[in-house]
């Protein structure tokens, strides 16, 4: 008599591979040759498996990567039940943030956010600064192309193609309705198509493109949650972009995600370590590696940290750094790779503000103001919401409403907590004028508009 009991979770997975007990044998073989392992296992190898006998490591993991290359998922050795200390579904650890390897992360943490019954643990993730002291740059390319050794590639540029062409349509959506709107969609996305691109097999050139379009993928994701209000998710979703972008040997990508950290710490009241942050991205980034697109992006950002931490010599060399690289740029529009002028101009804008310059800050907002389209919802909406405090603040209140007022036009459109934050500060600035007619009319039509708190999605 057996003293085990009977691998369900390895013959359900055989099921839903159509694979045979051969089948898997021959798969982790292969997966050993390209490991330079000699094995040599058969389907009564497989057969003992699933009678509840365990193999030695790594033919858990070896297991578990040829039935995710099969099944178009991530399958973990545990999911397997291989694992030399398997443990229940239940008594497992739930914590998808506790994944060290990033798609493993990734999957967990999309698979569990995409459904609403499930979400609620991850969006009341805290934000911790622990999760800002980060390892100095050095690539992890996986130790092997995923599939170097195998004939068949499934994978192709075109594959790589479509993750790019994805995040340029959640790009587009954040910023046309703000990141409260279709980001568990992203996140089902993820789940269902780029995870099965990723364990697919592919040559490595092929895999390493497709990592970094799944550390954009990933970035964009932290970008809608953070502006969807869930600071601590969003915070996990750029550590995760930020090993992926590494796993693809990719600096720009890895700079852009810091920089992004970069500029969520300085919202949240971190200005040192925001600097940090955004001296890290530019290092990473490196000389004459990056295009001036990006330079200038990352400049603008450490420019908006120095004037936080208190160092305005600095700040503004950064700024006139920023304008000057962005004056070279040629690269293609698109979320990375791309700088609109209106983006550095609004970002100078802030960065004047934090200096004391209300004027120079105002001319820089009226610049963006006239790169924006209206189809940018969200930063249409902010740019004209910011161009309403610089008018207040220089005793312009008729001119701020007029801004004001085209900001409340199209905040029933967006979903986000950057704009509701802006409707905040209008209630409390136009507030502090209670016998203003314009004042007081604009505030009746922004009670109006309010709505009530609901889960952004």
């Amino acid at each position: 008599m057996s003293r085990h009991a009977p691998n369900r979770q390895l013959s359900d997975l055989l099921a839903e591979a159509n694979w045979s007990a051969g089948d898997l044998a021959r798969a982790i073989n292969i997966l050993g040759q390209a490991a330079r392992l000699s094995l040599s296992y058969d389907r009564t190898s497989v057969a003992h498996w699933l009678a509840g006998s365990r193999p030695r490591a790594p033919i858990p993991d070896l297991a578990a990567r040829a039935l995710s290359r099969r099944s178009g998922r991530v399958i973990t050795p545990e999911d397997t039940g291989l694992s030399q200390s398997p443990s229940s579904r239940a008594a497992r650890n739930p914590n998808p943030l506790e994944e060290g390897d990033p798609l493993r992360r990734l999957t967990a943490l999309c698979r569990q956010d995409a459904d609403p019954a499930r979400r609620s643990p991850l969006t009341a993730s805290p934000y911790t600064l622990a999760a800002l002291t980060l390892p100095d740059w050095t690539p992890r390319p996986t130790s092997t192309s995923p599939n170097a050794s195998e004939r068949a590639v499934s994978c192709s540029s075109a594959d790589v193609r479509i993750l790019q062409e994805m995040a340029e349509v959640f790009a587009s959506l954040c910023s046309a309705h703000g990141g409260g709107h279709a980001r568990s969609a992203l996140a089902a996305y993820i789940t269902d198509d780029a995870e099965r691109m990723l364990v697919a097999p592919a040559t490595s050139e092929v895999h390493q493109h497709l990592c970094t379009a799944a550390a954009q993928l990933t970035h964009l994701l932290g970008v809608m949650t953070e502006d969807a209000g869930y600071a601590g998710l969003a915070q996990c979703y750029y550590r995760t972009a930020l090993d992926l972008a590494r796993q693809a040997d990719d600096r720009a990508t890895y700079a852009i995600t810091l920089r992004t950290m970069s500029l969520q710490a300085l919202s949240l009241g971190h200005p040192s370590q925001a600097h940090t942050l955004a001296q890290t991205a530019l290092d990473t980034a490196g000389a004459g590696t990056t295009t001036a697109a990006t330079r200038s992006f990352l400049l603008a950002q450490r420019a908006l940290t120095y004037a936080a931490v208190r160092q305005p010599r600095r700040s503004r060399a950064d700024l006139r750094a920023a304008d000057r690289q962005h004056e070279r740029a040629s690269s293609p529009p698109g979320p990375f790779t791309s700088y609109p002028r209106a983006g550095l101009e609004y970002h100078t804008a802030r960065t004047l503000n934090a200096l004391g310059e209300p004027g120079p800050a105002l001319a820089s907002l009226t610049h963006a103001a006239r790169h924006r389209a209206p189809a940018q919802g969200k930063a249409w909406a902010l740019t004209h919401a910011r161009l309403a405090e610089a008018r207040v603040n220089l005793g312009q209140l008729e001119a701020a409403c007029d801004h004001w007022h085209t900001f409340l036009d199209h905040y029933p459109y967006l979903h986000s907590a950057q704009v509701d934050q802006a409707l905040t500060r209008l209630r409390q600035r136009a507030g502090a004028f209670p016998r203003q007619n314009r004042a007081v009319s604009l505030l009746h039509r922004a009670r109006g508009l309010e709505r009530p708190i609901r889960p952004c999605g």
